[in-house]
């Protein structure tokens, strides 16, 4: 029985937190936000949006924070003109159980 106890924490730190936060995707999937080191070695160690914003105005650099609470998919803009970023922060829960894996969905094929 002890084995199961232990066995329940793992499981719940290897799936995403609720509190935890993923960029809105195409198509309504999620990505982690390690993706934004692409952008930058100084955008690898973001934790949320608000963590965004204080380290590019830390740098000098303007970020604007817009928070969209209507609708089925709450989520955070960041913009910051001068790196030429803009993106949609949401949070674990708005991410279906496929698409926190940082995965994209690939694009539906159309239809003649």
């Amino acid at each position: 029985m002890k084995a199961f106890f232990l066995l329940i924490p793992l499981l719940a730190a290897a799936a995403p937190q609720s509190g935890e936060w993923f960029l809105a995707g195409k198509e309504g999937s999620c990505l982690p936000l390690s993706v934004l080191a692409k952008r930058g070695d100084d955008l690898k160690d973001v934790r949320s949006p608000y963590h965004l914003v204080e380290k590019m105005r830390a740098a000098g650099e303007k970020a604007d924070l817009k928070e969209h609470k209507a609708g089925t998919r709450p989520a955070v803009e960041v913009r910051v003109p001068g790196r030429n970023l803009h993106v949609m922060f949401v949070k674990a829960g708005q991410c279906s159980k496929s698409d926190s894996s940082g995965s994209e969905k690939a694009p539906k094929a159309k239809t003649p």
